[in-house]
């Protein structure tokens, strides 16, 4: 089937592939790589409870999108998170390593009762895959003052992983030729929210390997140096980072479900913060739901003017294959501050003036 070829975005409509069929790529996040833009997300076009793994998706110009097939397919990841076992991953996102040549892949690996909340790796040669998965495992171990939770088992396995986003910054702060990167995540059972800096491979923490422990874990020691915790007790999730003239921003969500809710936006000097929050980012929003929709990844197109896309989605529990997504223009004043209006229809010229 061949489709009509886009030009301009239709926020909260479905939006056809070049199949013709509606994109699942939810939870996503958007990779630029040379001249192409890729899209991956969750697949759930067959329904919550049969998730086959990663879409991917490819485009030149951001409104008419090739299917690349499944990036990752559960059938290749460990026995435990296939879909015999109620296993599914959530919110994937994929960045490129500079140095490895590799593109490197993070998820919030997850099976029913959301007890499992890990961090998944994954690598590839190819930014469509197939991504090989290399492990799952928590960054962090922690007692926090409320002590662990219990659900997700943290005493024995380490701090809960749900919620997640990767940045890529554009400094090298260890000179190793590879700009620093970093993991943002729900944890203490969607508590507080926490940032750990990647190593130079992208594929684990920032901390020398050692003879007991394969995949060292943070701990309170490494607070403030390698990770942080914010938005303490406060129950955020969807981080959503990006940079703007050395200050960096992460939007996030209430924890209301599958319901839509008020997003609110923080800044800090430094990846790890302190991030002090600034407010909703939406304006004319009336029902307060971020335009019935919850962040996943914020896009620049012409980032020295403050010049992003805010992208979301808006989930439709009962035809969840259906769900559409709410791409907006995203826009930093000279004061520092981000507004998110609603349009029915828009251009990417509307943001390079």
């Amino acid at each position: 089937m061949k489709t009509v070829q886009l030009e301009s975005f239709k926020p909260g409509q479905l939006w056809l592939d070049d199949r013709g069929e509606h994109i699942s790529a939810h939870g996503g996040g958007i990779l630029q790589y040379k001249e192409t833009y890729y899209w991956y997300g969750e697949d759930n076009s067959s329904g919550y409870l049969n998730n086959v793994g990663v879409s991917c998706y490819s485009s030149s110009d951001l409104y008419n999108w090739k299917y690349e097939g499944v990036a990752l397919k559960q059938e290749d990841m460990p026995e435990e998170l296939q879909g015999k076992n109620n296993g599914r991953v959530e919110r994937p996102k994929v960045i490129f390593n500079s140095k490895t040549k590799k593109f490197v892949m993070w998820m919030h690996a997850e099976r029913s009762g959301y007890a499992f909340s890990s961090a998944g790796v994954a690598i590839s040669d190819n930014p469509t895959g197939p991504f090989e998965f290399l492990f799952y495992d928590r960054p962090v171990l922690f007692e926090q003052e409320e002590g662990f939770d219990e659900h997700t088992n943290e005493k024995e396995l380490g701090n809960s992983f749900r919620d997640m986003h990767i940045f890529v910054d554009d400094v090298d702060s260890n000179g190793d030729g590879v700009n620093d990167a970093y993991v943002f995540y729900s944890s203490e059972g969607n508590w507080t929210m926490y940032i750990v800096r990647l190593n130079a491979e992208y594929t684990w923490i920032d901390l020398p390997e050692t003879d007991k422990r394969v995949r060292p874990q943070c701990t309170k020691e490494d607070l403030g140096k390698v990770w942080s915790r914010q938005f303490i007790r406060k129950m955020r999730e969807a981080p959503t980072p990006f940079k703007y003239k050395d200050k960096y921003y992460v939007i996030t969500s209430a924890c209301t479900g599958w319901k839509p809710n008020q997003a609110e936006y923080a800044v800090a000097d430094t990846p790890l913060g302190d991030y002090i929050v600034l407010g909703d980012p939406c304006v004319g929003d009336v029902d307060k739901t971020t335009f019935q929709s919850q962040s996943t990844f914020v896009l620049p197109i012409n980032e020295e003017s403050g010049k992003f896309i805010y992208i979301g989605d808006r989930w439709t529990p009962d035809e969840l294959g259906k769900s559409p997504y709410v791409w907006l223009p995203l826009e930093i004043d000279e004061n520092g501050n981000i507004e998110i209006k609603w349009q029915d229809e828009w251009k990417l010229e509307d943001l390079k003036v």
